[in-house]
C-alpha cells in the first residue's frame, strides 16, 4: 500500500525542446494554482475553531478546553509535519496533499454534527494529522519544478495559500456562524472541501523526470547547481539538515513565529471582541485584513529579497520581523472602540507576518540545504513552528481562564499578560534570525573556495 505513495520511475527524456517548454509551462501553472487554492482550503479546515470560540464558550466549552483542543491539533501537525517532510522527499506529492485535504474535510463534516468535548479533542487531533500532509510536501513539489534561484520568488507566491484560506475563514465563517450557527461553520466548508480534494488531485504533478522532462535546474540552465545537487544522495542530504546548527537556530525562531502567528489567528477574534469591544462580524472583518496583507507580504517577500536585498534573505527577514513587531504592538495597545486603528495595526502585522512566514517558516532553512532534502528541512522547521503553535494554545487558554473575572454575572478578561506574551515572541524571533547573516556569509565563502 505504501508503495503507491512513492514517486514514479523516470521516463525516457523527451528530446523535443518546444514540447518540453510547453509541458513545463503548463505543469507549473496547474500545479502551483492547485497548491495555492488547495492548501488555502487546508486553512479553512483548521481555523474554524478560532472564529467560533465565543459561541462555543456560550454553548458550554471553556477557554481551557478550547485551548487544549487547539493544542492537540497543533501537536499533531508538528510531529506529522516533521515526519511527512522527510517522507515527502521520496514520494509522489500528487498523492499526498489532496489526501490530506480530503481527510481534514471529512473530520470537519463529522464535527459539524458533534457537541462533545472529548469528540472535538480526539477528532481535532486527527484533523492535525491530515493537516500535516500539506505544507512540507507542497514545498518539495516547488523545489522539484523550480530551480534554486527561482525558489524564493515562487515560494513567496505559494504563500498566498495561507492567506487565501485565512481570509475566507474570517469572513465567510463569521457570516455562516451568524446565519446558521457554529456547527454549520464546520459542516458546510467540510462538504465543499471533499469535492475540492479530488479537483486538486487532478491538477497536481509528480517530479518532472517522471514525465520525461529534465530537472528544474537543468531546464533553467543552472548546470553548476544541478551538479552540486546530484553529488549527494537523499539520505546524505537529510543528514546534512540534521547536522546544520543554523537549521536548529531557525527552528527556535520558528517556535516564536508559531506562538505569535497562532496567538493572533486563534485568539485574535475573541481578543477584539472582549478587549476592544467589537461584535463578531466586525472582529472577523478586521482579522481578515491580516491574511489579505499577509498574502501581499508573502507574495512580495521573495521578489523584495531577490531584487532589493540581492538575495540576502536574512536581512529581508529581519526587516519583516520589525514590521511584524510594530503591527502586533499596535494590535495590543490600540484603544478600545477604534476599529479603523485596529484594522490598520492588524494589516501591518499581517504584512510583516507574510514575509516572516516565507523565510522563518522554511525558506531560510531550505536555502541552506540541498534540494533533495527540502522536505527534511521543512519538516524540522515545521516541527518546531507547530510546537510553538501548540504551546501558545495551551498558554493562551490558561492565561485567559486565569484572567477571567465575574461581576454581576458579567464575564470579563484582563489581557495584559497575553499581550506581553504575544509581543515578546515576535521580538525574540527577530533577534534569533540575526546569526543567520553569518551563515549566509559562510555559504558564499564555501562556494568560492
Amino acid at each position: 500500500m505504501f508503495k503507491w505513495f512513492l514517486t514514479g520511475a523516470d521516463k525516457p527524456r523527451i528530446q523535443d525542446a518546444s514540447l518540453v517548454k510547453k509541458m513545463y509551462h503548463s505543469a507549473r501553472i496547474q500545479a502551483v494554482s492547485a497548491m495555492i487554492f488547495g492548501y488555502g482550503m487546508y486553512y479553512v479546515m483548521r481555523m474554524t475553531l478560532g472564529v467560533a470560540k465565543k459561541p462555543m464558550i456560550e454553548a458550554g466549552f471553556t477557554p481551557t478546553q478550547l485551548g487544549l483542543i487547539g493544542a492537540g491539533m497543533l501537536i499533531a501537525i508538528a510531529v506529522g509535519k516533521c515526519a511527512n517532510g522527510f517522507i515527502a522527499d521520496y514520494c509522489n506529492i500528487k498523492k499526498i496533499v489532496p489526501l490530506g485535504l480530503l481527510g481534514a474535510a471529512l473530520v470537519n463534516v463529522v464535527l459539524g454534527l458533534a457537541d462533545n468535548y472529548l469528540v472535538f479533542l480526539v477528532l481535532w487531533f486527527v484533523n492535525g494529522c491530515f493537516q500535516s500532509m500539506g505544507s512540507a510536501p507542497c514545498t518539495v513539489s516547488l523545489s522539484q519544478w523550480f530551480s534554486k534561484s527561482q525558489l524564493a520568488t515562487y515560494y513567496g507566491l505559494f504563500n498566498i495559500a495561507h492567506y487565501v484560506g485565512e481570509g475566507m475563514t474570517y469572513l465567510v465563517t463569521a457570516v455562516i456562524i451568524v446565519s446558521f450557527g457554529w456547527h454549520a461553520a464546520f459542516l458546510f466548508p467540510g462538504l465543499l472541501c471533499v469535492v475540492l480534494a479530488f479537483i486538486m488531485y487532478y491538477f497536481m504533478r509528480d517530479r518532472p523526470e517522471t514525465y520525461g522532462l529534465p530537472s528544474a535546474n537543468e531546464f533553467e540552465g543552472e548546470a553548476v547547481q544541478e551538479k552540486k545537487e546530484q553529488s549527494v544522495s537523499k539520505k546524505e542530504a537529510q543528514l546534512m539538515v540534521l547536522k546544520n546548527p543554523y537549521v536548529w537556530l531557525l527552528g527556535i525562531a520558528a517556535i516564536c513565529l508559531g506562538i505569535s502567528r497562532y496567538s493572533i489567528s486563534s485568539w485574535g477574534v475573541i481578543f477584539l471582541q472582549e478587549d476592544k469591544g467589537f461584535d463578531l462580524v466586525t472582529a472577523g472583518s478586521i482579522m481578515s485584513l491580516s491574511p489579505v496583507l499577509g498574502g501581499i507580504g508573502g507574495c512580495l517577500s521573495g521578489i523584495i529579497s531577490d531584487r532589493i536585498f540581492k538575495s540576502h534573505h536574512s536581512v529581508t527577514t529581519i526587516v519583516f520581523g520589525c514590521i511584524m513587531f510594530a503591527g502586533i504592538s499596535g494590535v495590543c495597545l490600540v484603544p478600545a472602540g477604534q476599529p479603523s486603528m485596529a484594522a490598520l495595526c492588524v494589516a501591518v502585522f499581517g504584512f510583516g507576518l507574510g514575509g516572516c512566514l516565507s523565510f522563518v517558516g522554511g525558506l531560510l532553512a531550505v536555502d541552506l540545504c540541498p534540494r533533495k532534502a527540502t522536505g527534511a528541512a521543512m519538516g524540522v522547521i515545521g516541527l518546531m513552528a507547530y510546537g510553538g503553535a501548540a504551546l501558545q494554545d495551551i498558554v493562551n487558554g490558561f492565561l485567559m481562564s486565569s484572567a477571567q473575572t465575574i461581576v454581576n454575572d458579567q464575564v470579563s478578561y484582563n489581557f495584559d499578560t497575553l499581550m506581553a506574551f504575544w509581543m515578546g515572541s515576535v521580538a525574540v524571533m527577530t533577534l534569533l534570525v540575526v546569526p543567520t547573516l553569518w551563515a549566509k556569509k559562510v555559504n558564499k565563502e564555501e562556494k568560492h573556495a
